[in-house]
């Protein structure tokens, strides 16, 4: 795909790309990096919190990179559900003064069900992700919707990692980073993602994350005590811790959309540096 705040210094090193080289999946005929992306891999690091965040951010990895979650995903999500309407909806609040023409990176695409949607706003869009398997449904899920036997000058499509992207530094005009922080429960974690994420975005950065305030947050916090568990995926945190993850990376909240205020947890902010 919560805890007190940490640094996130030298996560790249320790999460990031590690093992051998691969050519990155990219399809699509927008000029950018050509660099190859590569598999994280894990290494020989220091004991202690990175090991564990190590941990979390390859299994996070290994549960999404397989053909039969990319199936399954586009089955469900590239779908008109009253859920993803209102998920659509407040990505386009945040993305409200993004006019047309700009570039935009959606990382991660996932199976592509915002590709379509950016598309009509007039964007210029990359859509990456670290899966092979979820870029080529992405972009066979877009040719199939959009009806085009091959991919138009404003849409690529590409693997990517968002803990060490190839991309230049302010290369987008804004960036959705949409549905992962959630599976990343440590402040180290969050941080490099959202570091990343300011890097290569001259503009704003459009984030999701799930939100103590709502009911369902509640429900979640008090099974997984009431069965003396700690729950490591899909953790509902306070704005305050997030804040200070935004604070370690010089980005700040603009603006706030909750999905479902008061009963989901799922919830968007609009992000620009400090």
């Amino acid at each position: 795909m919560a805890v007190p705040a940490e640094s996130g210094a030298g996560l790249p090193q320790e999460i990031g790309q590690g093992g051998d080289a691969v050519t990155p999946v990219e399809h699509g005929p927008l000029s950018g990096s050509s660099s190859p992306a590569a598999k994280p891999a894990i290494k020989e690091c220091e004991p202690g919190e990175h090991v564990q965040e190590q941990a979390y951010y390859l299994d996070t990895c290994a549960r999404f990179d397989r053909a039969e979650v990319a199936s399954e995903y586009r089955a469900r999500k590239n779908v008109s559900t009253a859920r993803n309407r209102r998920e659509w909806q407040c990505i386009e609040k945040a993305l409200a003064t993004i006019p047309s023409g700009a570039a935009v990176l959606d990382l991660p695409c996932g199976s592509g069900r915002l590709e379509p949607l950016l598309e009509k706003r007039g964007y210029r869009v990359t859509a990456a992700d670290y899966s092979s398997h979820m870029v080529d449904t992405a972009r066979a899920a877009y040719l199939e919707a959009s009806n085009q036997p091959d991919l138009l000058e404003h849409m690529r499509f590409m693997q990517q990692d968002v803990m060490q992207m190839n991309f230049a530094d302010g290369e987008f005009d804004a960036v959705i980073c949409n549905r992962l922080l959630h599976h990343y429960p440590t402040p180290g974690l969050r941080q490099q993602a959202l570091r990343e994420c300011k890097r290569v975005s001259r503009g704003i950065v459009v984030i999701s994350y799930f939100s103590n305030l709502a009911l369902s947050a509640l429900r979640f916090h008090l099974k997984n005590r009431f069965k003396s568990r700690t729950p490591t995926d899909r953790v509902p945190i306070w704005f305050r811790v997030l804040e200070q993850d935004l604070d370690a990376v010089g980005l700040r909240c603009t603006g706030t959309y909750p999905v479902r205020y008061g009963l989901s947890p799922q919830t968007y902010l609009r992000l620009e540096g400090c």
